[in-house]
C-alpha cells in the first residue's frame, strides 16, 4: 500500500455522513464517506469538521473508472494512531532510538540477575510498563470522549516504579502526553533518575567497589 496523501476537509455534511477533501497538491476534490474514516467513533462528541487535516488513501487508479473517491482516511484530532494507521510516522532512526532506550533497562535488569540473582527490577519494569501502557490507552480514550481523566500523578507513579519504558512507547503509539510540556518535564526527570541509578550501580559493579 502506498503512503497516505494529505489534504483538507473542505465540505462536510454530518447528517448524511460525507464530504470532500482537497489534496495538498490542489488537484480536484475527492469524495469521502464516513465509513472510510477509520478513526471515527459513532456517538463521540468530536466529529469531522471543515478545515480538518486528512490523511487518506484514494481509490486505486485501476478501480477508479473516473471516480475521485477516498477508500481509507484518518482525520487528525479524532483518534490518531489508536487503530493501526500511524498517519505521521517518524524517521526510522527515531523510532529505533526510542525502542533502544525503552529496552535498555530490561537488558540492564538481565545483567543484574546474572550478577546478583535479583529479579525484582526486571519484574518491576515489565509489569509497570504493561500497566502504564494500559492506563495511557485508557486516558487517551477518555480524553477523546471528554470523560473523567486519569490523574497525571498516577501515571508518573507508574513511571517512577519502573513503567517509564512502556509509557515512552505509549506516548509514541497513542500520541498522548507527548506535547504537554510540564508532563514531559517530569517524565524525563524520572527517566534521568533511573539512568543515574543504573550508572551508579554499573560504576561500583565494574570498579569492584562495594
Amino acid at each position: 500500500m502506498s503512503d497516505p496523501s494529505k489534504g483538507k476537509l473542505v465540505l462536510w455534511n454530518d447528517d448524511k455522513g460525507f464530504g470532500f477533501v482537497r489534496p495538498e497538491s490542489n488537484e480536484k476534490d475527492l469524495f469521502v464517506h464516513i465509513s472510510a474514516i477509520k478513526n471515527y467513533q459513532k456517538g463521540q462528541s468530536r466529529r469531522p469538521a471543515v478545515g480538518d487535516t486528512v490523511h487518506y488513501q484514494p481509490i486505486p487508479p485501476a478501480e477508479a473508472n473516473g471516480q475521485r473517491r477516498i477508500t481509507r482516511a484518518v482525520v487528525l484530532g479524532l483518534n490518531d494512531a489508536l487503530f493501526g494507521f500511524d498517519v505521521e510516522p517518524g524517521p526510522w532512526w527515531s523510532v529505533l532510538g526510542l525502542k533502544m532506550l525503552a529496552g535498555a533497562p530490561v537488558l540492564l535488569s538481565f545483567y543484574l540477575i546474572w550478577r546478583t540473582g535479583n529479579p525484582l527490577p526486571l519484574v518491576s519494569y515489565i509489569f509497570m510498563s504493561a500497566l502504564s501502557s494500559l492506563y495511557y490507552a485508557a486516558d487517551k480514550r477518555r480524553a477523546l470522549t471528554h470523560s473523567w481523566r486519569i490523574p497525571e500523578v498516577y501515571l508518573h507513579c507508574f513511571e517512577l516504579l519502573g513503567g517509564w519504558p512502556g509509557a515512552l512507547l505509549s506516548q509514541k503509539a497513542f500520541r498522548h502526553k507527548n506535547r504537554k510540556g510540564n508532563y514531559q518535564r517530569v517524565f524525563w526527570e524520572i527517566v534521568t533518575l533511573h539512568g543515574l541509578l543504573w550508572l551508579v550501580y554499573l560504576y561500583f559493579d565494574l570498579s569492584g567497589r562495594k
